[in-house]
This record gives C-alpha cells, structure tokens and sequence, in this order.
C-alpha cells in the first residue's frame, strides 16, 4: 500500500511566512506531492503530530484533512480491487488530485484547478472564497466560457491588458480591477509554488490602485445623524451604526456574528474574521445600552437571529445609511473613529491598536497586554466623550 499522509513544505515559503501543505505519496515508481490549498505558519504545525495546531480554525481544518485522507486511501483501495492490479504512479497522481481538487491532470497547468482550491479553501474567510469566485467568474464571461482549458501559458502580459480592457468596459473602478488582479496574481504564485508552470507575466503588467477618498463623516454629520428624525423601522439601522463607532470602529462582521458569551467581564472578545486575530474592546455605558435594546437569542444582537446570512441586513443598513447622510456606509464608522482620535491628538500607535492594525512583527493580543488595553480604552472614551459633548 502507498504512503500517503502530509508534508508541510518550508521550500516554498511566501512573502507572509506561510507555507503550503501538500499531500505526500510515496509509491513504488517513486513520490510525488500534491497540494491541498492550504497555507500555515510553522508554528501552525506539528510535524510529529501531522495536525494543524496554533490556528483559529484548526479544529475543522483536522476534520477536514483527515476525513479527505481516508477518502483517498479508500479511494486508490477501491480501484485497486476493481483493476486487479496494482497502479502506477501516474494513475495514483490523478486519482489524489481528483479529490483534492476536483480535477485531474494538474500537470497540465489549468487556471481553474488553482481557482477551485482558493474558492473552496475552508481556511479562508467565507468573504474571500466568495471574492476569488467573482474573479473566476469574470474570466470565464471574459474568455466566453472557454476557461476550463486556459493554462498559466495562456496569460500573458497580452491577455492581462486584454482582460483590464474588458473590466474598463464593464465600468469597474482602479481598486476594484485591482482585485480581481491581485487574485489572478495569488493563483499564479500558488501555481508556482507546486511547480505547475514557470510562467509569470505579472513581472511587466503593473497593477493599478488609486488612493480611496476619506471614508469619515464629520463630527457635525456624526451628530446629525444620532440625533435624526427616522421612521422607527430605520433606527436599528442608525444603532448599528454607533454601536459599531462606540466599539472602536468593530467590523460590522465581526458585531454580527458575536455571540452572547463573547462579553467577559465588560469586555467584547472576538476573533476578526478577516485576520483571525483576537480582539478585545471595553463595552463602554453608551454601547451596552444598544447592546441591551437588541439582546439576540442566536447572537449578541437580534439582527441576524431569523436571517440566512449577515450580509442581508449589512445591504440594508447600508442602503438606508446612504439614504440618510449620501455615501454613508457602516464602514464609516470606523473611519470616524480613527478620524476623530487623530483630531484629539492621540498618538498614531493608539489610534492603530484601536483600530486592530498592529506592525504583523509585533503582533499581540490585546486583551493580555494590561497597558496597551488601558491607553486604548481611555482613547476610546475620549473620542466617545468629543463626540457627546456638542450634541444639543
């Protein structure tokens, strides 16, 4: 029988210090690697164990891993038994890279064997997924639904610039091209990675961005907004909106999904969504008093406890947000609170810890760092303060 378990490969480490998990088989013809689309740290594996460890969502990514194991020793069992024979290396590539993948014949470089394991890499935020499933969308209206046979030698320099031509077209901004770009460019550097192609043709097309406009609203908009005349159906809307700012600019995510047990001693505890980092923030008088108005049965907050999916009531916030003060999203509360702190003087490192932006090098956790956690919690009430002070 063929070994098979997981290889944790230092030899292609990226730029964030990650490296790829890959699947090992050693066969009687010689080994080969296949990769799972999974990228960790080193401290995010134990080698003796071969389980993740020191990860957010380790618990289901062991699951997984495992589960997919059985699945393909079962798999090249059965098949053995069906032949009669034993198989060689080749047919034993195919049969790992079709449950792993979801296609065979990685070795031919299609795009779309990549796409799929970005799209449906668990240890990606769902958001992610969901980005990398636009982008792959778009090339397959782009290449008229002939993009299961492209290859990475396919694009080129002259495919990127046709294909930015096309999103030009589709009256997509600089930043929102960017995108889809810096995905394609993830997918390239995966593919490489694996040694699936040598090709790169990001090294002369440059990725366009344009600096965003400020996403803050003035004191005074902050202001009127708390204190407008709204139809009663809209005033969760505008509740979500300052309880995100009297949190210190939380991501609406982040609020969303909170559960009633992440309150521990006065304090809001979570794991980012996008980062996964672990975040806590002092719930201040103003905000436990939104947080009392809208106690949630599945969550902190009721706003999601009869809905599918949390981005149906951020649509709604937003639309209504925008209808109140125009172009303003919940977003904006985060960028008021940094814009406010700043008015105030209060130092950059603060207001950056405020906001959970910390140099990736010396990354803590704020809920263990006394210190920190007090100069944050006494920016914060400043900026609360400042902002009720002017309100009639």
């Amino acid at each position: 029988m063929e070994n098979i378990k997981y290889y944790f490969d230092k030899r292609s480490a990226k730029k964030d210090g990650t490296c790829p998990l890959k699947v090992y088989v050693n066969t009687v013809e010689g080994v080969f690697y296949v990769p799972t689309g999974i990228y960790l740290k080193a401290n995010q594996w134990n080698a003796g164990m071969c389980i993740i460890c020191n990860h957010p969502r380790q618990v289901p990514l062991n699951n997984y891993l495992a589960n997919m194991l059985v699945r393909t020793e079962d798999k090249i069992l059965n098949v053995q038994l069906k032949e009669k024979r034993g198989l060689h290396k080749q047919e034993i590539k195919d049969l790992v890279i079709e449950i792993y993948v979801g296609k065979a014949k990685e070795e031919k470089g299609e795009v779309e064997t990549i796409f799929n394991q970005f799209i449906n890499d668990i240890s990606k935020s769902a958001r992610t997924r969901d980005i990398y499933n636009v982008t792959w969308n778009k090339i397959k209206v782009f290449s008229r639904n002939k993009a299961s046979t492209l290859s990475f030698d396919d694009i080129d320099i002259k495919w990127l610039k046709a294909f930015n031509s096309w999103l030009i077209s589709s009256r997509l901004s600089i930043n929102a091209r960017a995108i889809h770009f810096r995905n394609i460019r993830a997918v390239f550097n995966a593919a490489i990675d694996n040694e699936l192609t040598t090709n790169y043709p990001f090294r002369r097309f440059k990725i366009q961005h344009e600096k965003t406009m400020k996403r803050n609203l003035t004191i005074e908009q902050l202001r009127e907004l708390y204190n407008k005349p709204v139809k009663p159906f809209m005033k969760k809307y505008i509740d979500f909106f300052f309880l995100m700012f009297f949190l210190m600019g939380i991501n609406g995510i982040d609020l969303l999904l909170a559960k009633k047990n992440q309150i521990v001693n006065g304090r809001l505890e979570y794991r980012r969504a996008k980062t996964g980092t672990l975040y806590s923030v002092k719930i201040e008088p103003e905000a436990m008093e939104i947080i009392n108005r809208y106690r949630g049965k599945n969550y902190l907050l009721n706003f999601c406890d009869n809905r599918k999916s949390y981005r149906t009531f951020m649509l709604k916030a937003n639309h209504y947000l925008k209808e109140l003060i125009p172009g303003c999203t919940s977003y904006y509360a985060r960028h008021s609170v940094a814009s406010i702190a700043a008015k105030l003087d209060i130092p950059l490192d603060t207001i950056a810890r405020m906001l959970g932006h910390t140099d990736p090098s010396k990354k803590v956790t704020l809920i263990y760092v006394d210190f920190d956690s007090k100069k944050v919690d006494d920016a914060n009430r400043k900026v609360i303060d400042y902002f009720f002070s002017g309100l009639k």
